[in-house]
């Protein structure tokens, strides 16, 4: 296997038996309601006789050699809808070409006889690229092709009587890859979208940001499906399907071809391709077991988003137990009786749960779900039931109970099972690895949160959900039960201070954190009743963070009440790490030396962190030796000779009989009285700022 269309050709069908675990299953359960035409006595040519194309060229699976349009071949199930294709040799006669133009390898009108009842007739197609699209630098006007009748579809009854359906482009088809912003109005890829995990690996590391999305997306395929030619797939609906149909007659309206791959009658009164926004279904197993891995599920006229088990939650219990806002670990639930599956699909669509230990297969007809009611898989032994088929979208706002005015908070909404529901326009998966996700989003355990600025719009089930809200030491976190009612439009929330330290003259801080934009650093600082966050640029080998957040300078809330300022942490990582804070003018740089894990490879001991601390103080700043006392070398010398204006302290074990603490007591001890502050050294979504923080006094006018 020597080339990239060997490896994506290998990397496709993997994904697809990964995708469809009970592909033969779903194909199945797709005949029982589609029959797909046998189309080799009509088709008219090849890939080769229809010729080369330039835009093929940028295709792969061979034809960026030659220029030819390669579709898939044989019986293929696409979106759950069989189809019996021809050939995938560019060589043999596996297509209808439809044309007004006169040629050896094409028609201008073919008909299919039928003899049965159809309620839709799936058409997959594709059509040439639009020149237009794409005009030389000399053509003064031209406008696209959209909406071409390329072709018409016309279903003639027994009784004589047609009736035609239109086949344009850009509408019932489109071309084999498509430009930005030019894809199909009624017509979708062959391609299924499918949902990602943030823990899959990568074939390429700078693929990440794309994993992010934690969905494959086939509009413009890429990853696994690059250089795939489209097939577009619509569904012409029928519309006398009470009678028989004699024949499908398709006829060429255009000189530009329409290329037409397969075609398979649907019976069914909802169109097989429009699917139904997404449904959570909970299913009841046949045996209780928490083992994930265990249970596959599969849907033939849609896409499963997501499939789990809930871990034990029980809302009684967590409204009244210690730790609200702190975050806490799942309990585990080896004996997990459901399965969570969130389902857009077809009113049609069939859904198979898959025992990978038993190998039994559980069938469920979608159509035949109603909320309130389980339906019983076939065989019988595991059911199904709609849950939160009624939700309302809700304009909420946090109440500071004193003040009257919205406040930021760190929230999360929870179903009574304890499924996470975040706000819209957060996660619903956080990311909580290093350098991962920087937005407004925590995850503490197993607990996640998103953080406000004291509004948010939420779409909750109708009936019974859960709230935890928190906001920093000085108010009071909340856990309460919510009854959400039908209609419903808005959301008032109050959150309660316990102490008013800032009014008493105190402010609070936390002196480490790291890349957040200063904007959303403000933000999670004022959830957090933080009044001071220092932002810390930094060199990780050749990856800088936060360093074009160093020349605006400090960013202040509206408020006036909290502020975040950038500075840097220099660091070597024998001698020591330095926090260099509040300074003033140009950043100290460099802010790492002699190479991994804090410089580039090769990089020389450019400076001492003595020389650090003279250059931070020649700029107004105050120097921390961060995560004190490690690692432990040249900063005894620095406190020593009165370079370190401070000691960023934190418990290791849990504990505060550490090195951090008995150092910090042995220099007290000798003559070198420096203060203790808390920094979280925030570097990803598993801490919030302020989760360790120091306070200071500055008097009642500051």
């Amino acid at each position: 296997m020597n080339s990239k269309t060997d490896r994506s050709r290998v990397a496709v069908n993997d994904l697809f038996a990964r995708l469809n675990a009970v592909g033969d299953a779903i194909a199945d359960t797709s005949s029982t309601k589609c029959t797909p035409l046998d189309l080799k006595g009509y088709f008219t040519a090849s890939s080769k006789d229809f010729g080369p194309r330039a835009r093929a060229r940028e295709l792969g699976r061979g034809s960026e050699h030659d220029g030819y349009i390669r579709t898939p071949g044989g019986a293929q199930v696409f979106r759950g809808i069989p189809f019996l294709l021809g050939s995938e040799d560019a060589e043999a006669k596996s297509w209808i070409i439809l044309t007004t133009r006169p040629t050896s390898w094409a028609k201008s009108s073919i008909e299919i006889p039928l003899e049965q009842k159809a309620d839709f007739v799936c058409l997959a197609a594709f059509c040439d690229w639009d020149e237009n699209e794409m005009p030389p630098p000399n053509v003064e006007d031209t406008v696209e092709k959209v909406g071409e009748r390329l072709a018409d579809a016309v279903w003639v009854y027994e009784d004589g009587h047609e009736h035609a359906l239109p086949i344009r482009r850009r509408f019932e088809v489109n071309s084999p890859s498509t430009l930005w912003g030019h894809l199909s109005f009624a017509s979708v890829p062959h391609l299924r979208e499918a949902p990602r995990k943030l823990t899959e690996p990568l074939p390429h590391g700078a693929e990440w940001g794309d994993l992010q999305t934690t969905v494959w997306d086939v509009n413009y395929p890429s990853g696994p499906w690059e250089g795939i030619a489209i097939v577009w797939l619509s569904a012409l609906a029928n519309p006398e399907p009470a009678r028989t149909v004699k024949a499908l007659r398709l006829e060429a309206n255009s000189d530009s071809p329409l290329i037409v791959c397969g075609l398979t009658l649907f019976r069914g009164r909802e169109n097989p391709l429009r699917y139904d926004r997404a449904s959570l279904y909970r299913v009841t197993l046949p045996e209780p077991d928490g083992d994930e891995d265990r249970w596959k599920v599969a849907v033939d006229l849609g896409v499963v988003a997501r499939s789990y088990l809930l871990n034990g939650f029980d809302p009684a219990s967590w409204l009244v137990a210690s730790g609200a806002g702190l975050g806490e670990r799942a309990s585990p639930n080896p004996g997990a009786r459901y399965l969570y599956i969130e389902v857009a699909a077809s009113p049609e669509a069939r859904l198979i749960l898959y025992d990978t230990r038993a190998g039994t297969e559980y069938e469920f007809d979608l159509s035949q779900a109603v909320p309130g009611r389980e339906l019983a898989g076939r065989p019988r032994g595991a059911s199904i039931e709609i849950l939160e088929r009624e939700k309302v979208w809700l304009h909420g706002q946090v109440i500071d109970a004193i003040t009257r005015r919205p406040t930021p908070v760190r929230l999360a909404f929870r179903s009574k099972e304890g499924r996470y529901i975040p706000p819209y326009g957060h996660r619903t998966e956080v990311n909580a690895g290093w350098f991962q996700d920087y937005g407004a989003d925590v995850k503490l355990g197993d607990s996640s949160f998103a953080i406000v600025d004291g509004t948010f719009q939420v779409e909750l089930p109708v009936g019974e959900a859960c709230l935890e809200m928190s906001k920093g030491f000085e108010y009071q976190a909340v856990r309460k039960k919510l009854n959400i009612a039908p209609g419903q439009r808005d959301l008032v929330l109050e959150i309660n201070r316990m102490v008013d330290f800032r009014s008493q003259g105190w402010a609070c801080a936390d002196t480490h954190v790291h890349f957040l934009p200063p904007s959303t650093a403000v933000l999670e600082g004022q959830a957090e009743g933080l009044n001071l966050i220092n932002l810390l640029a930094a060199q990780w080998g050749d990856l800088f963070s936060n360093v074009g957040d160093l020349f605006q300078g400090p960013l202040t809330s509206r408020d006036g009440e909290t502020i975040v300022w950038p500075g840097t942490e220099n660091r070597q990582h024998i001698l020591g790490h330095l926090g260099l804070l509040g300074g003033h003018g140009a950043p100290v740089y460099p802010m790492s030396a002699s190479g991994p894990e804090e410089s580039y490879l090769g990089d020389p001991l450019w400076t001492s962190l003595a020389d650090w601390a003279d250059e931070c103080r020649k700029r107004q700043g105050l120097v921390v030796a961060v995560h004190f006392p490690y690692p432990t070398a040249e900063l005894a010398a620095d406190i020593v000779l009165g370079k370190i204006d401070a000691l960023e302290i934190r418990p290791g074990q849990g504990y505060f009989n550490t090195l951090r603490f008995l150092d910090w007591y042995r220099y007290l001890n000798c003559g070198y009285r420096l203060p203790c502050l808390g920094g979280t050294d925030k570097m990803g979504a598993w801490t919030p700022p302020g989760a360790l923080r120091a306070y200071a006094y500055l008097g009642q006018n500051e």
